[in-house]
């Protein structure tokens, strides 16, 4: 099974008015529908399942369609259905000749008010070992998916509750780059994508594969008019596991490879250390 894409919708004023339907899938036409009429071939390759979640508050909203067998059956309600601060979603592309999907990908993970998703296959058997060992009892009794990318999760708010980061008070954008620091050095060398939010700050892990930055359309004011000066609301970040091209699709801009992280209220600001 091919990594999964990931996606991450950020906007710093959520009750404000709801994103274009129209806007988001057309992103998703030429970013994923695209990349599978590029695999097609006479494999029939096909989008196999997604999952969209979102941190509301303390409350988090996650729908799975881990196999989805009606073709013309379309993502993009499924990520604006939930007007959030920060909304994640990963989708599979497989072919027919595919294995069927474990059930727990492409879910995302979540615990409280974090969620989170990896982009990658299976771990290592040794590797899965060593995570799980190292994962608090309270925290273990939270998992559900039994899959790998939801150990990952739960490893990386294990190394929050060592930073005392898990509790009722937010954690702040440099614990929580610290703890997916950990995270990526246990899980060594290779290509390792993830996305966790709480609701307030977007953590990212990028290495391998391809990211993007893609500004969402500015909404006008109350006389109709788009005031350019103004800094954009929102952000969308696209992940997908190809190579990067040597110039990005018109409208977007590639993320540096490392460990960041977003506050929701603004959008267009990644920080790293």
């Amino acid at each position: 099974m091919a990594p999964s894409n990931l996606l991450a919708l950020l906007d710093a004023r959520p009750s404000g008015p709801p994103w274009p339907a129209q806007w988001l899938a057309d992103v998703l036409d030429q970013h994923l529908h695209g990349r599978i009429a590029q695999l097609a071939g006479d494999k029939g390759f096909h989008i196999r399942g997604w999952s969209v979640g979102a941190t509301v508050g303390n409350e988090t909203f996650v729908q799975a369609r881990p196999m989805v067998r009606d073709r013309d059956l379309d993502p993009v309600e499924d990520v604006l259905r939930n007007p959030a601060h920060c909304t994640i979603a990963a989708f599979t592309v497989a072919s027919d000749d595919d294995a069927p999907a474990p059930p727990s990908k492409p879910a995302l993970a979540r615990f409280r008010r974090w969620i989170g998703v990896r982009a990658e296959d299976q771990l290592d058997p040794d590797t899965r070992r060593r995570l799980r060992s190292e994962i608090p009892d309270f925290l273990a009794r939270g998992e559900s998916l039994d899959g790998d990318g939801e150990l990952v999760f739960f490893r990386f708010l294990a190394a929050l509750h060592v930073a005392g980061a898990l509790g009722g008070a937010y954690a702040t954008p440099e614990l929580i780059r610290r703890a997916l620091r950990t995270t990526e050095a246990l899980l060594g060398e290779g290509t390792l994508n993830m996305m966790i939010s709480d609701g307030r700050t977007l953590g990212v892990i990028h290495r391998g594969g391809t990211l993007l930055a893609i500004e969402p359309p500015r909404s006008p004011g109350s006389r109709g008019m788009i005031d350019e000066t103004k800094p954009s609301r929102g952000n969308l970040l696209w992940f997908d596991a190809r190579p990067a091209s040597d110039t990005p699709a018109l409208g977007a801009e590639r993320v540096a490879e490392g460990i960041f992280t977003i506050e929701c209220a603004r959008p267009r600001l990644p920080t790293r250390d």
